[in-house]
């Protein structure tokens, strides 16, 4: 201790030297010629044995050092009693600089440099060119808080100042925007036309990402961080005459928000926030889901929106299915077609569809158990596309319509006849949610939820308004049907078909509706297809659905009511060759808006 004490003495006394005044200069070069006239007196002595040496030198170093100090000592400020200067004031400077974001001065301090290059955030910006590492550096340099947490103490040439410093936790941050990343991804697929959005590989195109990423990166960077905090002892070391703080790896981490090892400069930070931030990107993106774009009708909307006319075709070779359907493949999911090319289709009868990111329907005339069928196979995005239409939009309306009429009205893409309530007082009616009529003693019921899933009840097992209300609210449903009765509940088929209307045992014509899976659905009419006039009993309508592979399936009203509307006209051929007036329908629709496509 004693000889760094000496050292420092000197060290001062020599960038003291050049402000001293003249006389003090001039002193000193003569007291420097006197001790070296000394010395050379003392060494003559000692060899003519007249004094002792080593007694005399110290006694002349001595006085010469006396004599030093006294020269030095406006200037030393005792220096050879205690450091110069407080080490608080070091403290202080690097702390306030830290809270108030000048990373730049922080490290300028920590080097003992006055002059500072700010690389900051349009530093660690350049490095990759990517706005968000400039704001997770504004993020870390925007969110430390540091504080005292006791009294400083200062051995010899050494003070220790106990503090906490808090930071801005980064790791926290990523995986914020990792969570914040899917939210935004899906709010710009719905918020965004398709075809905006998905490349032809269903890919999303380059900007979505992008956009995302940077939405999700603003929410958080520029919100409140999640604050980590660490208690350390700053230490501080009295060299070339100041105080100057130990730079330490805990320091330098603390620094670089504990996901940036040791940045040794302000530059280095900025080129290492970039990239943590690039890499944190990276890690977001590999793990990026597909996310459909989600397509809905409102529930209380009276129409769904008009079809495109584009998206109407003909499939004039039924092998080329798979052409028709490219593109669909989101609403497909897999599942298995009921359209087969492979079957007898109707001699000289035209095969549609229609296809948008929303819907895929088609419709088709085909010989099938001895009997001339019409069908129509139905995906839809959302089940919402699924909805019921009354005469009047008005339950008990006195006016009915034809069922043409009624999808022109209702923009539907793809419709059948629904179970006529108005022409029997029976079964139970539901629309938009409201119990109507509960006359469920003899007719089965079919209810549609908001999940767009065939949920039945049996004659007799709903006794009262009330009760069926109830159970209403319970399942959520929207609708109802009131014919039947039930031809498949959960894939299996109903085994005793008698029923009190619907000549269950006659060669009649005959309208159902099918669940095959998830917003799938086949609506099938049986009835004369020119110039064929066989129909089925309901026993054959219930195999054929079976067939087709339906998991629920429910009898609408038949004869002359059953009817297939496809484009506003009637795609089946109807009883008489002449459409009725009816009271209600069910109807598919897209749930692309107009603007969209």
């Amino acid at each position: 201790m004693v000889f760094e004490i000496l050292k420092e003495c000197f060290l001062r006394m020599y960038h003291v030297l050049p402000a001293l005044p003249a006389e003090r200069v001039n002193a000193l070069y003569i007291l420097a010629g006197l001790m070296i006239a000394g010395l050379l007196a003392t060494i003559l002595l000692r060899v003519r044995k007249a004094v002792r040496f080593l007694p005399a030198a110290v006694s002349l170093l001595t006085a010469s050092a006396v004599l030093v100090i006294c020269i030095f000592y406006p200037g030393l400020e005792l220096l050879y009693a205690h450091p110069a200067g407080n080490p608080a004031e070091k403290t202080d400077a690097f702390l306030a600089a830290v809270n108030e974001g000048r990373i730049a001065d922080a490290y300028g301090i920590l080097s003992g440099s006055d002059v500072t290059e700010n690389f900051g955030a349009a530093g660690a910006q350049a490095v990759f060119g990517d706005d968000t590492a400039a704001m997770y550096y504004s993020f870390l340099a925007q969110n430390f808080r540091c504080e005292y947490t006791g009294e400083m103490s200062v051995t010899d040439l050494r003070a220790y100042v106990p503090v906490r410093i808090r930071y801005a936790d980064l790791q926290d941050a990523s995986a914020r925007i990792g969570d914040d990343f899917d939210v935004q991804l899906d709010r710009i697929v719905q918020a965004n036309a398709r075809k905006d959005v998905y490349g032809d590989d269903d890919s999303y195109e380059g900007w979505v990402i992008e956009q995302a990423y940077a939405d999700a990166s603003a929410d958080v960077l520029l919100g409140e961080p999640a604050e980590c905090f660490r208690d350390i002892v700053i230490s501080l070391s009295f060299a070339d005459g100041q105080w100057m703080i130990d730079t330490s790896e805990e320091l330098l981490d603390i620094l670089g928000g504990c996901v940036c090892a040791g940045p040794s400069s302000e530059k280095n930070l900025s080129e290492k926030i970039a990239l943590y931030a690039n890499n944190s990107k990276s890690t977001i993106l590999a793990d990026l889901v597909y996310i459909p774009k989600l397509y809905s009708i409102p529930e209380d909307a009276l129409s769904g929106y008009e079809p495109c006319d584009d998206k109407y075709h003909e499939l004039e070779d039924p092998y080329l299915i798979g052409d028709a359907i490219a593109g669909s493949e989101h609403l497909i999911k897999g599942a298995d077609l009921v359209f087969d090319p492979g079957v007898t289709f109707a001699t000289g009868q035209r095969i549609y569809y229609y296809a948008d990111d929303s819907i895929f329907a088609i419709v088709w005339k085909e010989y099938c158990n001895n009997c001339y069928c019409n069908f129509a196979e139905v995906f839809i995005s959302d089940p919402s596309q699924l909805k019921r239409k009354i005469a009047g939009d008005t339950y008990g309306y006195p006016t009915q319509l034809y069922a043409s009429s009624m999808a022109a009205q209702a923009n539907a893409v793809v419709a059948m006849n629904g179970d006529f309530y108005k022409f029997r007082p029976l079964g139970i009616c539901v629309y938009d949610r409201v119990v109507y009529r509960c006359e469920a003693a003899s007719l089965d019921t079919c209810f549609f939820d908001t999940h767009g899933n065939m949920i039945f009840s049996y004659a007799g097992e709903l006794t009262d308004k009330d009760e069926a209300q109830r159970f209403v609210d319970e399942n959520d449903i929207l609708f109802s049907l009131a014919f039947g009765p039930v031809l498949i509940d959960n894939g299996v088929p109903k085994e005793n078909l008698n029923y009190r209307i619907g000549e269950t045992m006659q060669r009649y014509s005959r309208s159902a509706i099918g669940q095959l899976g998830e917003n799938h659905y086949l609506l099938m009419t049986i009835g004369h297809v020119y110039p064929y006039k066989e129909c089925c009993t309901l026993k054959g309508a219930q195999d054929i659905m079976l067939l087709k592979g339906c998991v629920n399936a429910y009898t609408l009203d038949g004869g002359q009511t059953a009817e297939l509307i496809w484009r506003d006209k009637p795609y089946s051929y109807v009883d008489w060759g002449v459409e009725r007036t009816i009271s209600d329908i069910i109807y598919f629709a897209t749930a692309v808006p107009e603007d969209e496509q």
